[in-house]
């Protein structure tokens, strides 16, 4: 078979962007040969989108024309950007590459039909999706027609944009589009308002300058006025379209803002209340000529002012010359504390810009804003007042709440405030860098940043609330801990050659046989969400191993800090038990040899133990291990040795002192631990009966009471151990119904009430009371617990 032939090929924005031709021959005895070749197409959509402006180069602060063009009817997303964001993040600008990726067919009928009855019930939407009106933009579909624009991510199922005008969809703090502006979406519309006074305020510098969208006419196109922000910069303009012909995306454009003039100040970031410091305000010029210019700092109640002696308000400014004025401040009131410099251009003189004109748009006052924070003298105190309040059966649960202040307190520096979650994790989510308020930098206080994110991820995902936004947020604090402090890397810091964790890593003489126990068990748990080299595991494992005594427990190697593994005559049995739990938390085969001695050697002196904390511990570990016997035997000791009031259950290894001379007497460490301890035992046994469930719900009625405002509780063991146990009764506690109205009000007639809903459960919500001391009632209604602290 010999010869050839032409096909003549059209390559339309259908093929885009590697089409292939594949050519096959079917022969008389029925075999058959094929081939085929690839083709790059370039990418050319049907809308054609421009975008441009009146000038190439602007003053800060100046009104310029943004025109667009596209086909009739289109919907235009406009966003100007600082281009330097997009030397940190090149990946999050938009290209024709990345639409032609993302571009979904109709020959994929399981995406159609998702979009198909998500974007139901949208106005009189289509039932015909067009092949051009259907993409994706990273995570967030919108299919798009005349009518409607929906958007689709986890948190909203689908936001309709739907008949009648077109108006902005706003991109707001919570990562998705809504029909109106976010709160500080309308905070920067008004600032730009102000641009065109003639008294310019000098305080808005975004990255962001338009973040908007545009309807373009039957005309094929518009123009839209806007204001250049205050900064000197290269604005990268990008714009796509939508249309019923489709999709259509810009070449990118440039615009410069130039600044005439530049005001820096140089603050503190805070001052205590009386305090005098020095301002310091430095005027740059960006114009070739000199010009007088007058500065002066507005008076406020707020402080007090003394100018500088031989310092002028009025100076000859000219380029590469700034010029610097200075105040003595006094900060009179707490808070924050507004600072305005404002900056008047004159006219020149002949000693000062030779007498040439100046443009109207220089000859006005440039006002800058700074705000300073104004701290009271003393030592901060932050004290909480926390229940869970669980209504039944219709009745309210109400709880009365005394708020008291010492004698010494500085005057005016009094807040309260009032929180509410319809989630037991909710508060310990939000404040997951900073749980416990203490110094970070040994490998036990690391790992306070790190096992309580595991803990939520696992209580989220059990519960069937983790997101993909909210996983992307903990497992990125996983990784960069605080202040952009890597956790899981800073934690390898303090492991020793032979796999063996440290307080302080490799200045210890050897390794710490519970810290790596407590590592390696945090490790192999968060290994699940984030990447957790192997080796490391199995290197720690094998210390754990070589370390374990002929008897079955460990040796007790390294400094402890922790201060119930010191001073105590079971140390080598809480040590076993703790090694033992943290060993079955990570997976470790009950039949493995190294759980079987573990556990001989545990039950070997079960029998005899005296230590409280060391019982405890012991029955989580017999727990987690299934046997339902020894740990009947140990939780019936401890209840005997329980403290009861009020319907809140703890336990401490020694009673306390009946005296105190703190206002606010604060728990031990210890107690929090040792009954966190007794909760997890509750909670892991093989069988769980309605009693078990009763007293592990006034254990947590206690534990929640030891909270910080934060989340965490006293220090970082029984921070981490208190977490992990609240998070399992919360998983086996979870309810779908959760609707519930909580209200907080005084005997002087103050009132607030928050709305508790499925949706916003996770959320902390918080008020100011208007009143610092006094007597207040907080009551919930409905059909779920609410977490309250005061």
């Amino acid at each position: 078979l010999k010869g050839s032939f032409s096909i003549p090929l059209t390559f339309t924005a259908d093929f885009t962007p590697s089409p292939s031709l594949v050519v096959y021959s079917i022969f008389p005895s029925g075999e058959i040969t094929a081939d085929s070749i690839d083709f790059d197409v370039a990418l050319c959509f049907e809308n054609q989108v421009k975008v441009g402006f009146s000038a190439k180069e602007a003053h800060s602060g100046s009104t310029v024309q943004l025109r667009l063009q596209a086909a009739p009817g289109s919907m235009c997303a406009v966003q100007a950007v600082d281009e330097n964001m997009f030397f940190k993040r090149p990946e999050t600008e938009l290209t024709s590459q990345m639409v032609s990726a993302w571009t979904i067919r109709q020959k994929n009928p399981e995406v159609i039909d998702e979009l198909r009855e998500a974007g139901r019930g949208c106005g009189k939407r289509s039932q015909r999706l067009m092949d051009e009106e259907v993409f994706v933009w990273r995570r967030k579909l919108f299919p798009c027609s005349s009518y409607c624009m929906v958007c689709f991510l986890p948190q909203c199922k689908a936001v309709y944009h739907c008949q009648g005008l077109p108006h902005p969809l706003w991109w707001d703090s919570l990562s998705l589009y809504s029909g109106v502006p976010s709160t500080e979406d309308k905070k920067i519309i008004k600032e730009q308002s102000r641009f065109a006074s003639h008294r310019r305020l000098q305080h808005y510098f975004p990255e962001t300058w338009i973040w908007n969208v545009f309807s373009v006419g039957s005309n094929s196109s518009r123009s839209v006025l806007v204001t250049t922000p205050d900064a000197t910069t290269e604005w990268k303009v990008k714009i796509f379209c939508l249309a019923g012909r489709g999709f259509g995306l810009a070449p990118t454009v440039h615009l410069r803002t130039i600044q005439s003039l530049f005001v820096d100040t140089t603050l503190p970031y805070s001052v205590i209340q009386g305090e005098t410091f020095t301002l310091k305000a430095t005027v740059f010029s960006y114009l070739q000529q000199c010009i007088q210019i007058h500065v002066t700092l507005a008076k406020s109640s707020d402080f007090h002012m003394q100018p500088c002696r031989r310092c002028r308000d009025k100076e000859c400014l000219c380029a590469e010359e700034p010029k610097t004025f200075t105040w003595n401040v006094t900060a009179v009131q707490l808070g924050i504390l507004n600072i305005t410099v404002q900056t008047e251009v004159l006219e020149t003189t002949a000693q000062c810009g030779g007498r040439q004109p100046l443009p109207a748009t220089m000859r006005r006052r440039h006002t800058l804003v700074k705000h300073l924070l104004v701290r009271p003298e003393g030592v901060l105190v932050e004290k909480s007042y926390s229940s869970l309040l669980c209504p039944r059966g219709g009745i309210m649960s109400e709880e009365p709440v005394s708020l008291h202040l010492p004698d010494n307190i500085v005057k005016g520096s009094a807040r309260a405030s009032i929180s509410i979650s319809g989630d037991l994790m909710g508060l310990a989510m939000k404040n997951l860098d900073h749980l416990v308020q203490m110094p970070h930098g040994c490998g036990e206080q690391n790992m306070v940043l790190f096992a309580p994110v595991v803990y939520v991820l696992q209580y989220l995902e059990k519960t069937r609330q983790l997101t993909s936004e909210i996983k992307e947020r903990a497992t990125r604090f996983l990784h960069n801990g605080k202040y952009n402090s890597p956790t899981l890397l800073t934690q390898l810091l303090y492991m020793h050659r032979d796999g063996s964790y440290s307080v302080f890593g490799q200045q210890d003489g050897e390794g710490n046989t519970w810290l790596t126990a407590f590592v390696v068990k945090s490790f192999v748990q968060a290994r699940k969400y984030i990447y957790v080299d192997e080796k490391n595991i199995q290197d720690a494992l094998r210390w754990l191993e070589q370390n374990q005594l002929p008897d079955g427990c460990f040796a007790t190697k390294g400094s402890f800090f922790h201060s119930s593994l010191k001073g105590s005559m079971d140390d080598e049995i809480s040590l076993g038990a703790y090694v033992a739990a943290a060993l079955l938390e990570l997976g470790q085969p009950l039949k493995s040899k190294l759980m079987q001695t573990t556990l001989r050697c545990l039950q070997q002196v079960v029998h005899n133990v005296t230590n409280i904390y060391t019982e405890a511990i012991l029955a989580y570990a017999f727990a987690l291990a299934g046997d339902y016997e020894t740990t009947q035997e140990l939780l019936y000791k401890l209840e005997e040795q329980a403290i009861k009031s009020g319907g809140q259950i703890h336990w401490s290894p020694k009673p306390h002192s009946p005296g105190s001379t703190n206002f606010w007497p604060g728990t031990q460490s210890m107690d929090i631990e040792l009954t966190a301890y007794v909760l997890l035992a509750y909670l892991s046994k093989p069988r769980i009966h309605a009693g078990d469930m009763t007293t592990a719900t006034g254990i947590v009625a206690w534990l929640t009471r030891q909270q910080n405002v934060y989340g965490g509780f006293a220090s970082t063991q029984d921070t981490v151990v208190a977490l992990q146990s609240l998070a399992r009764y919360a998983a086996r506690t979870f309810s779908t119904s959760s609707r519930a109205l909580a209200r907080v009000k005084s005997q002087r007639g103050f009132e607030k009430s928050f709305q508790v809903t499925r949706q916003n459960r996770l959320l902390v919500q918080q008020a100011a009371l208007a009143e610092v001391k006094g007597n207040f009632l907080v009551q919930v209604h409905g059909s779920s617990c609410v977490f309250t602290q005061v």
